[in-house]
């Protein structure tokens, strides 16, 4: 059975391949790709746009990578007829079996069910845009949305809510692709619904996400965290929900003038004066926010961290949390709950069905930092809820993220639907 991904970015072997550079994101096509590979009987394609003008094969480690020209561009446009004759193109050298498209963000993926219509798609839902916008600036005042750009936002005429736009732009993307296909692939009740709402015909499966390796092979122990400490991921835009944090922070720092918040991902602060000047608005609200509520000492942003970086974060926080104002099944939290350790969660979108409030850990409503900032005291107080608390959502997320079930699942789909009639 041949399958031909759509991807939305370069996975590792490729970007090594061709000398581009590395991005941690998508480790769960990662390791779901490296998984089907190993199977007999499975012959694997993964394709996606680059920034190149000719289109590309290289076979690395049992995979058939296609790289399209078009780069950005080309993914955001509605009819492009040239990406279509790439994806011909590529379907008649490769001829699939089964197309996989992964996320529905992009036209690129609209045009290559348009270019291959008679071959079977099934499309993997990662976030939905038509709803993820409606909370995009996640409670922020009309004052720092719209009347206070950044430098950055100026000279490029990219302010903040240009962001919202481009969601709600590529939400057309992803109705007419779920219009289009017969098979979803989700995870969550928040997922299911959306996509019934928008094509009650299709068929939906459900298979959970296998995570990177070195979450499966390290444990949290409360005697080696660093002490108040708070670890979050995707600070850098609004409707991950960072300034809600950064609020009960400044709660809690009343009683724990120690407590520190590390944020994975790009310093919205800025090291030199030239970074300073590439803030976007999000960005500079943040930095107002720290300075206000007077948190200077109290926030660390690590850069861009590869899985090793990660793990090693999460290993030394007092606690997890994800404060976003909408999620469908956040693989940050996915990981922390591997790892085992003591998990927050706003209540909203797919996240209720990771974490079972008041068993695996605390949901609290998106926007309240006065209870999230209570639930993080209930961990710093009691070593015996956070121990509770470890081991319930480490045996939670090993059922749910074991890989060999997950790639059997995987399979098992992919052969219902090459087995079901047109």
């Amino acid at each position: 059975m041949k399958i031909l991904w759509c991807v939305n970015i370069l996975l590792p072997d490729i970007a090594e391949a061709i000398g581009a550079p590395h991005t941690p994101l998508g480790g769960w096509m990662v390791s779901l790709s490296s998984d089907l590979a190993k199977i007999d009987g499975i012959n694997l394609a993964v394709a996606t746009i680059y920034s190149g003008k000719e289109l590309k094969k290289h076979d690395v480690n049992n995979i058939t990578y296609y790289l399209i020209p078009g780069g950005q561009k080309a993914m955001l446009k509605r009819s492009n007829e040239k990406l279509k004759d790439y994806w011909w193109e590529v379907a008649e050298h490769f001829k699939p079996d089964l197309l996989h498209l992964h996320g529905t963000e992009y036209s690129h993926g609209l045009a290559l069910l348009e270019a291959c219509p008679d071959i079977p798609a099934v499309v993997s839902i990662q976030g939905l845009l038509g709803v993820i916008q409606k909370y995009y600036y996640a409670g922020m005042e009309f004052s720092d949305v719209f009347l206070r750009p950044s430098f950055r936002d100026i000279i490029k005429l990219d302010p903040l809510w240009n962001n919202r736009r481009s969601f709600r732009s590529r939400a057309v993307f992803e109705r007419e692709i779920l219009c289009q296909v017969r098979h979803v692939i989700g995870r969550t009740t928040w997922d299911y619904s959306n996509v019934k709402a928008i094509n009650p015909n299709i068929k939906y499966h459900h298979c959970d996400e296998s995570l990177r390796e070195p979450f499966y092979k390290s444990k949290w122990d409360i005697s080696n965290v660093q002490r108040h400490s708070i670890f979050t991921t995707q600070a850098g835009y609004p409707i991950k929900g960072f300034h809600v944090l950064l609020k009960a922070v400044a709660l809690l720092k009343r009683d724990y003038p120690d407590i520190q918040v590390f944020a994975a991902g790009y310093n919205l602060l800025g090291n030199s004066f030239k970074e300073r000047l590439k803030i976007p608005g999000y960005g500079l609200y943040i930095k107002r926010l720290i300075k206000k509520l007077g948190l200077e000492d109290n926030v660390a942003f690590t850069g861009m961290l590869d899985a090793e970086g990660v793990v090693y974060r999460l290993l030394k926080s007092h606690v997890f949390v994800i404060p976003s104002a909408v999620e469908n099944s956040p693989n940050s939290l996915a990981e922390a709950m591997l790892l085992g350790v003591p998990c927050i969660g706003s209540y909203t979108g797919g996240i209720p069905d990771m974490l079972e409030n008041g068993n695996c850990g605390f949901l609290y409503p998106f926007m309240e930092e006065a209870m999230l900032a209570e639930y993080i005291r209930r961990i710093f107080e009691s070593d015996d809820i956070a121990l509770q608390f470890s081991q319930a959502v480490r045996e939670s997320a090993h059922k749910r993220h074991d890989r060999k079930k997950i790639t059997d699942t995987m399979v098992g789909i992919y052969r219902d639907i090459v087995s079901c009639p047109r």
